[in-house]
């Protein structure tokens, strides 16, 4: 029993994270979505007014992109707001500047225990690409690595306040309901042998489905089969021992279940 119980907490801690983290976020147009100030919750800096949604329309409307798989997206539709260390101008709508143009590839990762998310890939960001762990940068080719996000949710919203030095940027995020519409299935799309499993596992299905996809229990993506078909088999030698989680989808399905390693 209690084995059952710990199963259905890591498969809802799962969900949770799916419905939290992935999908397409958007600045929440609306004010202080952008602000900073010497402390976590003090905006007495600088923060974006409501008139400003309109002025930065080019911001308000960049994608942030997290995957399923693991990959990371910025996505600015050919506009978005250059500083002035980025274009050597007036502060203003213009060309995406490279890195932070959202050419190179990047992943991103959910801490869960941390309340924290982590992107990689150089030019990757989230809100504003100048603010980074412990710092502004001051030109583009300083952009890092990596940056770790502090998060919290609330439904739909996310924010991050991040500190950045001599104090912290907060940034309020949303879903873009426009294309956010993965539901969890209510009956199971797949089913797999053996379990646990030693160096493979056979996928049974009568779903055409999209992709298998196998996480820690982290989150983490350790494993992704596109187009998989009944009968497929998945070779998971390269795995740890230990339990993890995997993930069929189809369409805007997915289903979930337990997998354990040997």
């Amino acid at each position: 029993m209690k084995k059952i119980y710990i199963l259905a907490f890591v498969l809802f801690i799962f969900s949770n994270i799916q419905s939290q983290v992935e999908g397409t976020w958007i600045l929440a147009p609306e004010a202080q979505a952008l602000a900073v100030g010497p402390a976590a919750g003090d905006f007495s800096w600088w923060s974006n007014t409501a008139d400003d949604v309109s002025i930065r329309a080019c911001l308000f409307d960049d994608k942030f992109v997290f995957n399923a798989d693991g990959s990371f997206a910025n996505i600015q539709d050919g506009s978005t707001w250059l500083e002035g260390w980025q274009s050597g101008g007036d502060d203003a709508c213009g060309t995406p500047i490279a890195p932070h143009d959202g050419s190179g590839s990047a992943t991103w990762s959910y801490d869960a225990g941390a309340n924290t998310i982590t992107l990689s890939g150089v030019g990757a960001h989230l809100g504003l690409p100048k603010v980074v762990n412990g710092a502004e940068i001051g030109n583009p080719a300083d952009a890092p690595a990596s940056i770790t996000y502090p998060v919290t949710f609330d439904g739909d919203r996310m924010t991050v306040d991040i500190n950045f030095g001599p104090g912290f940027w907060h940034f309020v995020f949303v879903k873009d309901v426009s294309t956010n519409t993965v539901d969890i299935a209510k009956e199971a799309l797949f089913s797999f042998f053996p379990n646990p499993a030693n160096t493979s596992i056979q996928i049974q299905t009568e779903k055409i489905l999209d992709q298998i996809i196998i996480r820690d229990i982290a989150g983490k993506v350790v494993m992704v089969k596109s187009n998989p078909i009944t009968n497929d088999n998945i070779d998971v030698s390269s795995l740890s021992g230990g339990l993890y989680i995997i993930e069929a989808r189809s369409g805007n399905k997915i289903s979930v279940e337990k997998l354990t390693i040997n």
